[in-house]
This record gives C-alpha cells, sequence and structure tokens, in this order.
C-alpha cells in the first residue's frame, strides 16, 4: 500500500549570542524533525530514520535563525521507505532545497533475556530486560511481554539478547513422566483417591494419560499440582 500526503514542519533553531558567525544544521537536527512528523502522522511509537539521498546537513553563515520546511512527503509502507522536499530557511529566507529519500522503521519495546536461559529453567524477572527493536526483525510468534514470559519454562537454550519465541517456552513441567501421584476422583460428593503412574509430563491444568498399575487401566486426569491430578469423568 502507498500513501502520500502533503505536510509542512518548521524547526526553529537560534542563539542568544550574535557572536555566531555560521549556524550548523545538522543530520541529527533534521532526523530528529522528521521523526516528529511521522509521530504527527499517526505513525504509533518511536521511528527510527535512515537517510541515504538527498543532502541533510547544512552550514549557514551569519545566520541566527534556521528553519526546515518539508512537503511532497511520500511513505512506501511495503518497503519502508520515504521520499520529501526539504527547503531550508535562514533568517526567513531560502537557502537551499533537496530532496530527502530514506527509510523508517517503527519500533518495538521488547523484552529480551540478560542472560542465557537453559532448558528446563524457569524464566524469571530479572533474567529479563527492556530494549527498542525495529518492528520489522520481529516474528509473529515472538514474545515480547514481560507478564508473558516471566514463570514460563524454557523449551531449549534460550539465548541472551533474543526474542523469545511462542515455541521456546511452555507452562512449567510440575508432573514428571513416571512419577507416582495422588489421583482425586469426585462424584456425588464421594471423594476417591488412589496412585496412579503418570505417563506424560504435564504443566498445570494440562490433560495427562495416567496407569493403574494394579489393573493396568490407562484414565486421563488434569494435573493440580506438584502431586495432585484431578481424575476426569468418562
Amino acid at each position: 500500500m502507498r500513501w502520500v500526503i502533503v505536510l509542512t514542519f518548521v524547526l526553529t533553531m537560534s542563539f542568544s549570542s550574535w557572536a555566531e558567525a555560521s549556524l550548523k544544521l545538522g543530520s541529527d537536527e533534521v532526523t530528529e524533525a522528521l521523526q516528529n512528523e511521522f509521530v504527527e502522522q499517526g505513525v504509533d511509537g518511536e521511528v527510527e530514520i535512515e537517510i541515504f539521498g538527498g543532502k541533510s546537513s547544512f552550514d549557514l553563515p551569519n545566520a541566527k535563525v534556521a528553519k526546515i520546511l518539508f512537503s511532497n512527503f511520500s511513505v512506501d509502507e511495503e518497503q519502508n521507505r520515504f521520499t520529501t522536499d526539504a527547503e531550508i530557511f535562514a533568517d526567513g529566507k531560502p537557502v537551499e532545497k533537496t530532496e530527502l529519500v530514506g527509510r523508517y522503521f517503527v519500533m518495538a519495546e521488547v523484552w529480551l533475556p540478560v542472560r542465557d536461559i537453559m532448558r528446563d529453567e524457569i524464566i524469571k524477572a530479572d533474567d529479563l530486560e527492556i530494549k527498542k527493536m525495529r518492528s520489522n526483525r520481529l516474528r509473529e510468534d515472538d514474545v515480547i511481554s514481560q507478564n508473558q514470559l516471566v514463570g514460563k519454562q524454557a523449551v531449549r537454550t534460550i539465548k541472551a539478547g533474543k526474542p523469545v519465541s511462542k515455541r521456546d517456552i511452555r507452562e512449567e513441567i510440575v508432573i514428571r513422566k513416571g512419577q507416582n501421584v495422588l489421583a482425586v476422583y469426585n462424584h456425588k460428593g464421594l471423594q476417591i483417591t488412589a496412585k496412579l503412574e503418570a505417563l506424560e509430563d504435564g504443566a498445570k491444568g494440562n490433560k495427562i494419560k495416567l496407569l493403574n498399575t494394579k489393573s493396568q487401566k490407562e484414565i486421563f486426569g488434569e494435573v493440580v499440582d506438584k502431586n495432585t491430578v484431578n481424575i476426569m469423568s468418562e
């Protein structure tokens, strides 16, 4: 999708001392002005900009005030590219004009591991830190929220500083295959308990297969905690 807007943005720089011989309008100021305009146009979040075409730094001898006028601003959302005409004014007079061409990247705040997290480790709050990343570098199944990471168990080694995928984590396994567990069956006010063997690993809330070692009958139960399973009605 391509959309085109026309806009005007003014960046003013002034100096209190008239002794300055020249005013420098650098690429940092031009980039900041562009970032502000992306926000004004409804881009959600911080934007990182790379300018690779046109002039983005200006020396303005004897100038006290500099202004930038952007117009014919065009954005290609598919390729994250933009073009715009930038006209530079010094003390109210036009002095230079250039076409700026570049790319923009919407930044996202992502919670990343501060250390390698080994398989079967439980992720804790102090294992994570928040960083900013370009949104286009994130995959659909990356988990970026702290709340969705803390308390989860690593399925495999998770590298420090890398986004965590949904495939890298799971709910904590509290019952292991081969473990003897207390199975509880409630029916019409009657509670029956028995010791059964877990035939599968299970996290809290998981449905797992169990074995009655005396009768060799297999049944299913829902994991309650590390020692208890509720037997499911047939």
